[in-house]
């Protein structure tokens, strides 16, 4: 297989709270896209203290889509498409400050979405997106509204654009040639779901199904109070159990959850808030958790809540196992 990185020349630019689409008129494997994304922003002579989150709001939503395709990326908060790229990139997706009190300015984000194993190998081809024979590829971005990003702060302007990753068959290549000795190829399913926390639960008794249909790898989750910001306390404890009452994966505290995450993936600091379990530890399976002809509760994740009025935004990253095309290009 060959490489190939593209710009895509047309940009998303901004609505308020309206969905914009980049078309997507690409072949071939995605294995990453590079998101960026500049804002241009108005500060008040008084605003309010921001955080690191407050630029990401500008995004409602992020999706990777096509009209004929389950949606491979799908982000139902900006800060969510952040926190999962700073997890996977050893901290390395960006962000600027805002301007401050009485003053305008370009404020620039960026990050990427890699689905496969090996962040920043954009050859990797653990989980790819194939295009062959997909109808009105998009990305869109749902913009939020104007002052979504924070009191005393209006977004004036904004733009987003994308830098696509794939690979292409070679000709006299077929995809068996390229995946061997894989009979399938994993395709990415980005599933969101988001929790709202309706009480103080202890001993683990916030229980929500993990979901079916496809094979689930892990699941990212952030944590928000009642205020909607990052919070270490609105949940306590979290483990992963079976129908049949086994616990393989237990944190008795969700901080040393956050600061395990710190450790495992190299990261400068431990974010409040957020979390990643991996399925795969569980069963020691790539793919993760085999939910495709599992039933609702087979799964689950089993919280303890310090606090109500918060929500917990998780991203569970599914995949799609795809027959191999035998058919030789050329």
């Amino acid at each position: 297989m060959l490489p190939r990185v593209t710009p895509i020349v047309e940009t998303a630019d901004w609505a308020a709270s309206k969905t914009k689409s980049i078309n997507v008129r690409l072949t071939g494997y995605v294995t990453q896209i590079d998101v960026a994304v500049d804002l241009s922003v108005t500060a008040a002579t008084s605003t309010a203290t921001t955080t690191t989150d407050d630029p990401y709001k500008a995004m409602s939503a992020l999706k990777f889509t096509a009209s004929n395709a389950h949606d491979w990326i799908s982000f139902t908060d900006g800060r969510q498409a952040y926190w999962l790229s700073y997890i996977k990139s050893q901290g390395n997706a960006t962000v600027g400050s805002l301007p401050s009190a009485g003053s305008s300015g370009t404020v620039t984000l960026q990050f990427s979405v890699h689905p496969g194993n090996y962040f920043g190998k954009t050859d990797d081809l653990t989980r790819v997106i194939p295009l062959a024979g997909k109808t009105n590829v998009q990305f869109q971005v749902t913009w939020g509204a104007a002052s979504a990003i924070g009191t005393g702060y209006t977004i004036t302007d904004a733009s987003l654009s994308i830098v696509v990753h794939r690979m292409i068959l070679k000709e006299g290549e077929s995809e068996a040639d390229a995946f061997a000795p894989a009979k399938y190829m994993l395709v990415p399913r980005y599933i969101p779901v988001t929790y709202s926390i309706d009480g103080t639960y202890s001993n683990y008794t916030f229980i929500k199904n993990i979901p079916t249909g496809a094979y689930i790898r892990d699941v990212f989750l952030m944590v928000v109070d009642s205020s909607d910001v990052r919070s270490n306390s609105d949940v306590t404890k979290i483990q992963v159990s079976d129908n049949k009452g086994n616990t393989p994966v237990k944190w008795d505290s969700w901080t040393k959850l956050v600061n395990f995450i710190r450790s495992r993936f190299y990261l400068p600091s431990a974010p409040a808030g957020i979390g990643l379990l991996q399925f795969r530890d569980i069963e020691g399976k790539d793919y993760g958790l085999d939910m495709t002809a599992a039933s609702e509760g087979d799964w689950k994740l089993e919280m303890s809540t310090g606090a109500s009025g918060g929500k917990i935004y998780c991203i569970y990253e599914g995949a799609d196992m795809v027959n191999i095309n035998p058919t030789v290009v050329g």
